[in-house]
């Protein structure tokens, strides 16, 4: 095979990985290659989480290149109350998204397991201490319900 038959034949195999890998992470074709991409349909809308976290409810939004996390009180008559809300810059990374807060390093990592839109979101996430990687190898997974307005899921 001829040199200029070779860098041809090697450009289209690097074509199709690059589209192929595109298509399973939902890139678009001109985003970097190395680089992992939340799929499009998780900028829509607030997910509820479906279980809590230490007696709050969950609430994740996913615009601008950052994540928000609202956290809620729930009260017995059903009713309320946010209590704070986290916000995290979306760093893309070659297999998941990693969450920083301000300039502190990123410290952890979120993969999309399962979207169907406008309807439930599953995630993975990891953490960068070596103390959260021992307890939890296999990061922890979390169940949301989307939701059109930023109201927790009370009825946990």
């Amino acid at each position: 095979m001829s040199y200029p038959m070779k860098i041809t034949a090697a450009a289209m195999i690097s074509s199709a990985i690059l589209l192929s890998g595109c298509a399973s992470t939902g890139m678009a074709p001109n985003s970097p290659s190395n680089s992992y991409q939340l799929p499009q349909g998780i900028y829509d809308g607030y997910w509820a989480m479906t279980s809590g976290i230490n007696g709050e409810a969950a609430v994740v939004s996913f615009k601008n290149g950052m994540s928000y996390n609202y956290r809620f009180q729930c009260y017995i008559d059903g009713s309320y109350k946010q209590v704070s809300v986290e916000q995290y810059q979306l760093k893309p990374m070659q297999n998941s998204i990693g969450l920083q807060h301000g300039n502190e390093p990123v410290f952890s990592y979120i993969r999309v397991d399962k979207l169907v839109p406008k309807q439930t979101l599953m995630l993975n996430q990891t953490f960068s201490k070596p103390e959260l990687q021992r307890a939890f190898p296999n990061g922890q997974n979390f169940s949301y319900v989307y939701k059109t307005n930023l109201e927790p899921n009370c009825s946990l």
